[in-house]
């Protein structure tokens, strides 16, 4: 038997054994599918490597990109040895089983390359922050709990601007909570709202602090119904009512929600406790709650020390002596928010705009061609650097009469659609990720068009 058949009846043994783990060995090699001789007889990386006269090289992109590397890829490649490795060929070789032993030599290692690809985030940096409510669900955005704590006090039950103090203010709050986003969540808390002012009910009255519409999203008829069931009572335990919302909100802390509580009262602190103090521990505890104070027709001391108290607390306050002023007030945080968006809309486009360039050449710099910004592309580099060493070993196998020249051309012309199908899938990726990218800016871009539109629109309903 020759030793040309001897090879040829070795090699379909190899392949036949090879092939027992997933299909029985049929009568033709040819057969076989470039995924099957990816996993199987073109592994280079395996611990007993294929001879170079086995191997076969892949005939798909799926397969080129997997197959490699071979002996002399990457910092292994030595001109000289590889060289000496092409002296070695046999001639009469033909043009395909010249190229598959050249891929044995030189196919550079595109893995680390695919994973690039696979695992490249096509999110565009910003460190704006987005202004509190819910109105994508594919995107992580800002919680706002909003706790309301209104005084119920007996001097509640004076006039201000020829209606009382009570009522106007519950009207306010209504007209301000029925503003709040869409997901925003309210409570409200009333205190100081048993007993009388008189003395002897202020025992009862220092004690009295009801939570009365738990933290939850608004609802017009609950949230009007427990407004709608005090009316003013007795004394003003401000600081206990602020201790009280510290444990409302308890369970609200984390860096994606945002607290306020607001205090509408009209007077200081009457039950002996220290509000600059519970102000204090509310904003610095993990809650980081700020108490805002809108002060109902309170006098000069009463305004300082109201003014202590929201300073404590990391808010502001404020003064307030007509209905109109109340509600302006109450309704001064929403054009605030909506400022907010309009703030975070024009700074999400100019992020996109500047670090979506970045994002771009990060992607080039894996699988685009190098130009302007970007020097090197990882895909484009290796795949030329492979293609140069493959197109110098066999000039260098024709040059030294190892194979002719139909063989030369034919073995060019196998490298040559290499080349076009590992371009083609370069070029697909790159737009891949670049049609990624753009997404995802204009994600961003419509969701901060969208909360500034929603804050605008409900505006213009109150």
């Amino acid at each position: 038997m020759s030793q040309m058949v001897k090879r040829k009846v070795l090699s379909v043994f190899i392949v036949c054994c090879l092939s027992l783990f997933t299909a029985a060995c049929g009568s033709s090699v040819s057969g076989q599918t470039d995924s099957h001789q990816a996993n199987t007889q073109n592994t280079m990386e395996k611990k007993k490597p294929i001879r170079p006269e086995d191997f076969k090289a892949a005939t798909t992109v799926e397969g080129m990109l997997r197959e490699g590397p071979g002996k002399y890829a990457g910092n292994k490649y030595d001109k000289a040895k590889v060289q000496a490795e092409l002296d070695k060929f046999p001639k009469g070789l033909s043009a395909r089983e010249v190229y598959n032993r050249l891929i044995y030599y030189l196919a550079e290692d595109y893995k680390p390359i695919l994973k690039k690809v696979e695992e490249f985030n096509p999110a565009v940096p910003t460190d704006a922050k987005m202004p509190a409510s819910d109105i994508n669900k594919d995107v992580k955005v800002q919680n706002l709990n909003v706790e309301i704590l209104l005084d119920s006090s007996g001097s509640m039950a004076e006039k201000t601007d020829g209606a009382q103090r009570m009522e106007l203010a519950k009207q306010a709050i209504r007209d301000f909570v029925s503003s709040l986003p869409k997901g925003a969540r309210v409570s409200l808390r009333v205190y100081g709202h048993k007993g009388t002012n008189s003395p002897k009910d202020k025992a009862l009255s220092c004690k009295s602090s009801e939570l009365a519409y738990p933290l939850s999203e608004y609802d017009a008829g609950r949230f009007n119904q427990a407004l709608d069931s005090f009316k003013p009572g007795g004394w003003t335990p401000l600081a206990a009512s602020i201790q009280a919302a510290q444990r409302d909100l308890e369970k609200e802390a984390g860096k994606d929600t945002q607290n306020i509580v607001y205090v509408v009262s009209d007077g200081v602190e009457t039950c002996g406790g220290d509000p600059v103090k519970a102000a204090q521990s509310l904003y610095q505890s993990d809650i980081q709650a700020v108490v805002n104070i809108i002060g109902f027709d309170v006098d000069d001391a009463g305004q300082q020390a109201l003014q202590k108290v929201a300073e404590a607390g990391g808010g502001t306050y404020r003064t307030v002596r007509t209905k109109e002023d109340l509600k302006a007030e109450l309704e001064r945080r929403y054009e605030e928010l909506r400022q907010e968006w309009e703030i975070y809309e024009g700074k999400v486009s100019w992020d996109m705009l500047f670090n979506g360039i970045d994002k771009h050449n990060e992607a080039e710099s894996i699988v685009g061609i190098p130009s302007g910004d970007v020097k090197h592309s990882l895909f484009w580099d290796t795949e030329n650097k492979e293609r140069d060493y493959l197109n110098d070993a066999v000039s260098y196998l024709y040059q030294k009469g190892i194979i002719d020249s139909d063989t030369y051309v034919e073995v060019g012309n196998l490298i040559l659609d290499r080349y076009q199908k590992l371009d083609d899938y370069r070029l697909k990726e790159e737009i891949r990720l670049s049609n990624e990218i753009e997404a995802y800016k204009k994600r961003m871009e419509d969701r901060a068009k969208r909360g500034r539109q929603q804050v605008e629109e409900k505006m213009n309903q109150n």
